[in-house]
């Protein structure tokens, strides 16, 4: 049998493993420390420039940081490089990227204003969303399935504030929507409240738009847990400013 190249991650003890992790959401985290309402895009790292999705997902991250939200990507290429080109094109809202250590070569895009190489999936994950009001998700594999899907069970499981997953591209998307419907649903092993935070759109406009409403409801969720006196609400607050002197 051929033996592939695999990741260090294999070798480690527990030891290692635990401080890994650590070290991680350290890296995370200082990343983070002043960002209040950031906008996760998530997609295929193998849709180059040459893709409408990339087109978009550049279009999405501009209009989305002209109104002075930052973005948060998986720091590579395809659709992360285009979440990253976006924002950094309009340069009113931070462009920062998690990149994942992986056994290939796996560089960080050259149009982050922030950036980290982290080490596990798990981290990056929570990191991507961690200061998000919402999550745009672009076609993708099985990295972008996992993202949605781990940040709507975290939602649904009530370990974070709720999040809008805005799916763009209703040809990509509504497929799955739609199994979900007549097999989940139908078998109840979900219920159908439970895809309410799922929109499916082919308007990057109207997503903005929506992700400016939800922000409101964001803080107020933030109020109802009693967290009006952090930092980040402070942080959401003074974007949601922004918001009523553009009208």
């Amino acid at each position: 049998m051929e033996i592939l190249e695999y990741s260090d991650d294999i070798k480690r003890t527990d030891e290692q493993l635990a401080q890994s992790l650590k070290d991680d959401c350290d890296k995370g985290a200082a990343l983070l420390k002043d960002i209040g309402a950031a906008v996760a895009i998530f997609g295929s790292s193998r849709l180059t420039s040459s893709s409408v999705h990339y087109e978009k997902a550049v279009h999405m991250a501009k209009i989305l940081a002209d109104e002075g939200f930052h973005i948060t990507s998986g720091g590579s290429y395809g659709i992360m490089e285009a979440a990253n080109r976006g924002a950094f094109q309009s340069k009113k809202g931070e462009s920062l990227g998690f990149n994942l250590v992986l056994p290939f070569e796996q560089d960080t895009n050259p149009f982050t204003t922030r950036a980290v190489t982290l080490e596990n999936f798990a981290v990056r994950k929570g990191m991507l969303v961690k200061n998000a009001v919402a999550c745009v998700a672009f076609a993708g594999g099985f990295g972008t399935l996992d993202e949605i899907f781990d940040t709507s069970v975290n939602i649904l499981c009530r370990k974070m504030l709720p999040l809008r997953i805005y799916l763009y591209g209703s040809d990509f998307w509504t497929p799955l929507v739609d199994f979900m419907k007549t097999k989940l649903v139908e078998q109840g092993t979900i219920e159908p409240e439970d895809l309410d935070i799922w929109r499916v759109s082919d308007d990057v406009e109207w997503i903005k738009e929506d992700i400016k409403e939800y922000t409101k409801i964001y803080l107020g969720l933030m109020r109802k847990f009693g967290l009006e006196g952090s930092k980040r609400y402070a942080l959401i607050q003074k974007q949601l400013e922004n918001f009523k002197k553009e009208r």
